[in-house]
């Protein structure tokens, strides 16, 4: 696997931390809830951004890759702001790891997750590029994810 800003990794997450979500695509997804991220899960991640309507609330996309070439797609969030937000979303990948996050409230000083589903990267040769979507109070802003290809 190649990413835009690391270089094949192979081992790093055992099958279990990777299959933590569900299925299809954001239209027809199962709803996954929030979890506390584990800082030991070896992701590699896009840099966070702010978003937009409420500053305070930082996310970034993440993917978390084993050495059978299978991969999930990640949306990490904290909220640094001084009051609790309401949160949802969605991750968007081309290689299908696309879940809907649940609507959820998030505290001050909290950091989650939403996992997309692991699934197998195909041998094609082609860029896979991602997103995630996350929805603070309504207001909804995109992040890019690490792209992949095999």
């Amino acid at each position: 696997m190649k990413f835009r800003q690391t270089v094949r990794i192979a081992g790093i997450v055992t099958a279990g931390l990777l299959g933590v979500a569900a299925t299809a695509a954001p239209a027809s997804a199962a709803t996954v809830n929030w979890k506390k991220l584990d800082p030991n899960i070896g992701m590699f991640c896009e840099q966070p951004i702010s978003h937009v309507t409420y500053p305070g609330v930082v996310f970034q996309g993440c993917m978390v890759v084993n050495a059978n070439d299978d991969a999930q797609i990640v949306m990490v969030v904290i909220n640094q702001g001084p009051k609790a937000v309401n949160i949802g979303g969605w991750t968007s990948s081309q290689f299908g790891s696309n879940v809907t996050c649940a609507d959820s409230v998030l505290n001050p000083n909290i950091e989650v997750a939403c996992f997309g589903p692991t699934v197998h990267v195909p041998e094609d040769g082609r860029t896979y590029n991602n997103s995630v979507h996350l929805t603070v109070n309504g207001s909804t802003k995109i992040a890019p994810a690490p792209s992949v290809s095999n």
